[in-house]
């Protein structure tokens, strides 16, 4: 399990350097009393294993900016990829104005996954038409920006919202990670609050989508809800998505990543039931995930 004895954790992402595991993750002090106020808090925590369950705990990664700035009140999910010998980290950011209200993604990088750079104080993509910028929730939801390659260009997926205020997936690529073109949803319709922290991965030949989700958020029929991490099949790493085989395979473990790590595919998340008081603000260890013959995934 990772934990800090005087921080919640939550949402998680991870980067595999030679025999380490990184994990970076947002935290909060558990000195604020109320776990409802972390979100609004969270800075970029950092650790680091050889076996996925014992962690060294390394220096705070990223906190909030200083002075003007998208990203001066907190700092929110994020993804981290690799070029040539340079880290990019892209999160979201919140500003001391809006609070949770408004979301952005910005970037910034590092030569060892210890010291970043903020590369703008500027958002490098923010919510606009077709996405929703004031949803029927009064937030403009544009974060957890997930960034790969595939077929030499840069792809990032969002979590946001149609103007309908469904949940979608945005798509944005790059050809040099720096200057980004938005482009149309992924997901149309989807009867779904939200897709949120979404990520595709490519296991035992076959594309997946992964995103997580409360009970009340899902609106499609036929859909089994509950509070933590689906899937569902895709053609490529930036869909199209079948939403009518979403599969609810991981309860209680939400913002879920899929790692391949020593061989083998692991799902870490937080673990929270949804219900008062179920938030426990640790990652559970690792669950060994595998492909089902129905063609969605299941843990071991």
């Amino acid at each position: 399990m990772l934990s800090r004895e005087n921080e919640w954790i939550w949402d998680s992402w991870y980067v595999v350097n030679g025999d380490d595991l990184h994990a970076f993750y947002l935290m909060a002090p558990k000195s604020l009393g109320d776990p409802d106020l972390r979100h609004i808090n969270a800075r970029i925590g950092h650790s680091m294993t050889r076996n996925g369950t014992d962690w060294t705990h390394l220096p705070e990664a990223f906190g909030p900016s200083e002075g003007d700035a998208f990203d001066n009140q907190a700092i929110w999910t994020g993804s981290i990829i690799r070029d040539g010998g340079v880290w990019h980290l892209f999160y979201t950011g919140i500003t001391r104005e809006t609070k949770e209200r408004v979301q952005a993604v910005g970037h910034a990088t590092s030569q060892d996954l210890m010291t970043w750079t903020r590369v703008s104080s500027s958002p490098i993509v923010r919510a606009e038409p077709p996405y929703g910028t004031l949803t029927i929730d009064g937030v403009e939801h544009f974060r957890d920006p997930w960034v790969f390659n595939f077929e030499d260009r840069w792809h990032m997926l969002v979590t946001a919202n149609e103007g309908s205020d469904w949940g979608t997936v945005a798509h944005a690529t790059s050809g040099d990670l720096s200057e980004w073109t938005l482009h149309a949803p992924l997901v149309q319709d989807s009867r779904l609050r939200q897709i949120e922290v979404t990520e595709t991965i490519f296991i035992d030949g076959k594309w997946m989508l992964l995103f997580c989700a409360s009970g009340p958020d899902i609106q499609r029929e036929g859909i089994h809800s509950g509070f933590g991490t689906y899937c569902a099949p895709a053609v490529g790493p930036a869909g199209p998505f079948d939403l009518d085989k979403i599969e609810f395979f991981a309860p209680g473990i939400y913002a879920a990543r899929a790692v391949e790590f020593q061989g083998k595919w692991l799902l870490f998340g937080f673990l929270d039931s949804g219900e008062p008081g179920g938030f426990q603000g640790v990652i559970g260890d690792p669950r060994e995930l595998r492909l089902t013959s129905g063609g969605t995934l299941e843990l071991i």
